[in-house]
Parts: C-alpha cells; sequence; structure tokens
C-alpha cells in the first residue's frame, strides 16, 4: 500500500472519529490535512460518501435526538441555496486556485473558533435572525464548494443552545442530506473514477472504527478542550496550505 494513502488512512480515522463524536469536523480536517497527499478535487469525491455513510448511521441511531423544526424551517431552506451556489462555483474554480482559498477559508475558520472556545464569557450572543440567515447561506456556499460548511453552521447553530444530542443528532441530519445531493452532483459531473472508488473501498474499515471510537468517546471527553485541540490542528494545517 503507497505511503500517501496510509497517511490518509490515519487522516480518515481521526476526522470520522471527531465526526461521530460531535458532529462536525470529519470533511474540514481530513480536506485540510489530505489535501497535503492529493489534489481537492480527488479528495472530495472520496471523502463525501464516506461522510454521508457516518452521518447516515448518527441519524439512524440517533432520530429521536433531531430538532425537525430547526432542520426544515431554519437550516435547509437558507442553506440549500447557498449548496446550490457551491456546486455551481466548484464547476468553475481551478485548481490551485481552490486549494489557496480553502487554506485562506481554514485559517480564518480557525481562528475565529478558536478566539470564541478561548473568551472567558461563556454566554453567546444572540443573532438576528438576518445574520443567523446569512451564515447558515455562508456554510451552504462553503459546503457546496469543500464540503466544509461546518464552521459557519455550528457558529449559528450554536446560538439555539440546544443539547448536546440534539446538536449532533441535528448537525448529522444536514450533513447527511448534503452529502447526498453533492455526491449525485459528484456523479453527474463524472468526478468519481475507478481510482477514487478504490479509495473508497480501502478507507471504509477506518469508517466503521471511527464510528465505534466516536460513540465511545462522546460521553467521555471535555468537548471545549477538544474543539480548541482540533482547530488548532486546523489553524496551522491552513496555514501550511498557504506556503506551500
Amino acid at each position: 500500500m503507497e505511503s500517501n494513502l496510509i497517511w490518509l488512512a490515519i487522516i480518515v480515522l481521526i476526522s470520522y472519529t471527531t465526526q461521530a463524536m460531535s458532529g462536525f469536523g470529519s470533511t474540514i480536517l481530513a480536506l485540510t490535512l489530505g489535501v497535503h497527499l492529493y489534489p481537492i478535487d480527488v479528495l472530495l469525491p472520496v471523502l463525501v460518501p464516506l461522510d454521508m455513510l457516518v452521518n447516515l448511521y448518527i441519524v439512524i441511531r440517533h432520530s429521536r435526538h433531531v430538532s425537525r423544526p430547526h432542520l426544515f424551517r431554519s437550516i435547509l431552506p437558507a442553506m440549500g441555496i447557498g449548496v446550490l451556489a457551491g456546486i455551481i462555483a466548484f464547476q468553475h474554480i481551478e485548481g490551485d486556485l481552490l486549494k489557496k482559498l480553502f487554506g485562506i477559508l481554514v485559517i480564518l475558520l480557525a481562528t475565529r473558533e478558536l478566539y470564541r472556545q478561548l473568551q472567558k464569557r461563556n454566554d453567546q450572543i444572540a443573532l438576528s435572525n438576518l445574520t443567523a440567515k446569512a451564515y447558515v447561506v455562508g456554510a451552504g456556499i462553503v459546503h457546496g464548494i469543500y464540503a466544509s460548511g461546518g464552521p459557519l453552521l455550528i457558529y449559528a447553530v450554536s446560538r439555539l443552545n440546544l443539547p448536546k444530542s440534539v446538536f449532533r443528532s441535528t448537525l448529522g441530519a444536514v450533513w447527511l442530506i448534503f452529502s447526498v445531493i453533492l455526491t449525485a452532483s459528484y456523479l453527474i459531473a463524472g468526478k468519481f473514477t475507478a481510482h477514487s472508488i478504490r479509495l473508497i473501498l480501502v478507507l471504509l474499515p477506518m469508517i466503521l472504527i471511527g464510528i465505534l471510537l466516536g460513540e465511545w468517546l462522546h460521553h467521555r471527553i471535555d468537548e471545549k478542550r477538544f474543539r480548541i485541540f482540533v482547530f488548532t490542528v486546523l489553524f496551522f494545517a491552513g496555514l501550511s496550505i498557504c506556503i506551500g
């Protein structure tokens, strides 16, 4: 097995353990680290179907925790508009520019999230309805291009003060729906190759292990400290993308 694939398997295991544990982080973490091994347009048709499997498990296993009013009224309509715009943009952005823009995006999102997590104040400032919608549409655009709209959506959804289990399951439902849409768009655009299908099959065991680890860790790790660690890694990984 080639060394790049071994490293990608380790990255996928860590990323999807994070997803199963917290409901966020899989694709942005795997893509930010994996882009040093494979181009973005090779990674996305591999990572998105894998992400779909993890979130399918979360939604089926924890369907009772999905907040359907928030999902269908507040999130899906606004994010759907953004995802459509992002899918169109993805078809027209060159590979090198796609990579550099992604590095800048990761740095900005990681910096904002670290600032928010490290603040001593625990109270959340409520967002106006218009501002919240703007964040959700923005999350959709980023998700349509990079399948990594999590940080922007988390920023908006976290202001709803949902219980931890509801937060994770509702986000899982969002990612499942849009992973299906993105996978279909990649299929229509001819993004799936024999190489990408081989990668999916090889990495599938990492997903299964990640689900088991994530479920076990969900009730055992302090989520705030874990988020600080994840976004610190993302910051330096994004920096390396821009410099490299």
